[in-house]
């Protein structure tokens, strides 16, 4: 039951939109700020373009957007093969949204560099014990932190378009015969080797893989001891008895179980393991009689 579990989340992962954001984004307790640095640009510094000149003023750099996009176009003209037209084609749409991206920086000027300063406000905040310590200044703390996701999303919804449009215009150049029904992704920027992005690809496969293992008994000590490592994270982001914790009942009983399957092995008594264990034993088996034999010898 519990590998079924498991595979019935993985095959929802698959067919809906996960997305491990919000999960690492709600993270409780004391392993909190690991769980949200995870999340990719999850402050939208990237996306933005935070950055200090030479004086330390705080700068939009739109410089490695600009980059990124039209490393984009090359990329998708040069797997698509996009023939003259194609590449005319490519290049306006670029240029139409390098303008887009252009004014909106441009419009959106005081508000994006009033968050970048807040941002650093609230750092400085956080490198000061007396604002954990005193109540009505961890108020102010919370209040800051509710007006920074407050503008966050407001100029990150428009970036955001701007990405997905890019994306979505440039692969929809591309004829049938060219591959059409394929996708190139705009490469983010700010990529990390384990952020949210690559989570959100490995844990439907995961699940899918510990879930159909727990549910055959089929390598179940490792199926359990893998299943019970996603769990102690799960548990971990959840801090029993941090404030704002979500209770994690399910998963410590899940993992109780899963500690039980493993420490018993008992795949190898109601499960595909036992007949990997029986050709194992034969195979030692034959190995103990050729070697008597050959010392009778």
């Amino acid at each position: 039951m519990i590998g079924l579990h498991f595979f019935s989340e993985g095959t929802a992962k698959l067919g809906g939109d996960f997305s491990s954001t919000g999960f690492l984004t709600n993270a409780k307790g004391p392993l909190a700020p690991s769980f949200q640095g995870m999340v990719w640009d999850r402050e939208g510094r990237d996306r933005l373009g935070m950055a200090h000149n030479k004086q330390g003023d705080l700068v939009i750099q739109g410089g490695p957007t600009r980059k990124a996009w039209r490393n984009f176009r090359a990329d998708v003209a040069d797997y698509y093969g996009f023939d003259k037209e194609q590449q005319k084609a490519s290049e306006n749409i670029l240029a139409s949204y390098l303008g887009q991206y252009d004014w909106y920086v441009k419009t959106n000027r005081d508000e994006i560099l009033k968050y970048f300063k807040q941002l650093e406000r609230r750092e400085g905040q956080r490198q000061e014990a007396v604002y954990a310590d005193v109540a009505s200044l961890r108020e102010q703390g919370e209040k800051l932190e509710g007006e920074l996701r407050r503008d966050r999303a407001g100029l990150l919804s428009g970036i955001d378009k701007m990405w997905e449009g890019l994306e979505q215009d440039m692969n929809s150049l591309a004829t049938a015969d060219q591959g059409g029904n394929s996708h190139v992704g705009l490469k983010k920027l700010g990529r990390r080797t384990l952020d949210s992005i690559t989570v959100d690809r490995i844990i439907p496969y995961f699940d899918l893989v510990v879930g159909l293992c727990l549910f055959l008994g089929l390598l179940l000590r490792w199926a359990s001891a893998l299943a019970g490592l996603f769990l102690l994270s799960v548990i971990a982001s959840q801090w029993p008895g941090a404030v704002g914790a979500a209770p994690v009942f399910y998963q410590v009983i899940e993992l109780a179980g899963l500690v039980v399957l493993g420490t018993v092995s008992a795949g190898s008594y109601a499960g595909l393991d036992f007949f990997i264990q029986y050709k194992r034993r034969q195979r030692d088996d034959k190995k103990k009689k050729v070697a008597g034999q050959e010392k009778e010898a």
